[in-house]
């Protein structure tokens, strides 16, 4: 599933990338042929230009107009020949010694020139319609071979970012795999260790009691209680990576079973006058039955983990955790809310994400496996619903019916 999901955004990041590449080779071939249809025009321009003063014998003093306002304006090679290509009468913008001897410079643009009819095809400047007088060739200014070669630049330089990409992500991604690996285990020692705890307890207490004494049934019962856990755990962690089956639940006594446990393994202080209070309370608002389809192992991992993170959370002499379930239309709501110390604004947007925490004996992996539970395995949504500093916070899960 992982795996799938991986291949689908490389490929839709390949795509993306040639997408983007096709869009600006395109639109740069289009600035192109616009600035080549530009000096096309020019180099027309000043062609009928010739071919107008050639025929206009009164309009000797045009030729101001050629030089003043077309020539100016040629920005790209051209060269004026005769009808046989044997003489120069014009040329701009050419790579050529004007150092060399007369016979051997006309020979150097006679060959530019002809070269320049493999670029674009020649303008003729004639007379009366029947005589050829010129041939204006002209080739491409630096501007269109620059634009023309833009995208095989702007393509190489997007490679070598996406390639940097790629491997910093790879390197992110080997990391984070590593980091959750190993948050993985320390989950998992985790996870064992309350009712490992337990158990020991239960058994240093059995050893202090006498069989017919009226604690020994509860304390075998809560024994078997973690036993159970730990059938529980064990189950959990070998259906990671799988698709659960789901069957339908009373998520009402899901809860209640869930908060039994936890109840009674929660810290208990003595008070001066040698009564035993309970640090933390769990309330529970829920209707008696409320059938929702779900995989019971992998959802009361979700809510032993909100329910550790409120634990967690209270500092106060006498916390409470409630739970809220509600139902509206086709969902049904799970609010679970602490009296603890909130969660910090800055940190608020960054509580799913793998390997964030903010304790110190935290792996940041709890919340995230629970939201993946909730969202992929059951198709609902965890998130943070409200969380004030010193005052407490709320998570809310929402399930289809």
């Amino acid at each position: 599933m992982y795996k799938i999901g991986s291949l689908k955004l490389k490929i839709a990041l390949v795509l993306s990338a040639v997408i983007i590449a096709i869009g600006i080779l395109l639109y740069t071939q289009q600035l192109a042929e616009r600035v080549q249809k530009r000096e096309a025009l020019i180099a027309n321009l000043y062609a009928k230009s010739l071919e107008y003063i050639a025929n206009d014998e009164s309009s000797s003093g045009e030729y101001n107009f050629i030089f003043n306002e077309i020539i100016t304006q040629i920005d790209f090679p051209i060269i004026a020949t005769d009808k046989d290509y044997k003489s120069v009468s014009f040329y701009k913008n050419v790579d050529v010694d004007t150092t060399l001897p007369a016979k051997e410079f006309q020979t150097i643009l006679l060959k530019q020139a002809k070269e320049m009819v493999d670029v674009n095809p020649p303008i003729k400047v004639g007379y009366k319609d029947t005589v050829i007088l010129n041939y204006v060739n002209y080739g491409q200014s630096s501007l269109i071979t620059q634009l023309k070669l833009l995208p095989f630049f702007e393509i190489i330089i997007g490679g070598i970012f996406i390639l940097l990409g790629y491997i910093g992500f790879s390197y992110v991604k080997k990391h984070e795999q590593s980091s959750i690996w190993v948050g993985l285990s320390k989950e998992t020692a985790h996870q064992l260790g309350t009712p490992l705890s337990s158990l020991m307890g239960w058994l240093e207490i059995l050893k202090n009691t006498e069989p017919g004494n009226a604690d020994y049934k509860e304390i075998l019962e809560e024994t078997e209680n973690d036993i159970d856990k730990l059938s529980k755990i064990a189950t959990r962690f070998s259906k990671i990576g799988s698709q659960p089956k789901l069957q339908t639940e009373n998520i009402s006594e899901l809860i209640k079973n869930v908060s039994t446990y936890f109840e009674k393994r929660i810290p208990r202080f003595t008070t001066s006058d040698g009564r035993i209070i309970k640090k933390v309370s769990i309330e529970i608002s829920a209707p008696e039955e409320l059938p929702v389809k779900l995989n019971t192992e992998l959802f009361e991992w979700v809510i032993e983990n909100l329910l550790k993170n409120a634990l967690d959370a209270i500092e106060k002499d006498h916390g409470i955790i409630s739970f809220k379930v509600s139902e509206r239309e086709k969902e049904v709501l799970i609010d679970v809310s602490d009296n603890g110390k909130g969660i910090d604004k800055k940190f608020r947007k960054d509580v799913f994400r793998p390997g964030f925490s903010t304790k110190k004996r935290g792996w940041g992996l709890g919340l995230s496996l629970s939201k993946r539970i909730v969202d992929d395995y059951h198709k609902g949504k965890l998130s943070l619903l409200e969380s004030t500093n010193e005052k407490g916070t709320t998570f809310r899960i929402k399930l289809n019916k």
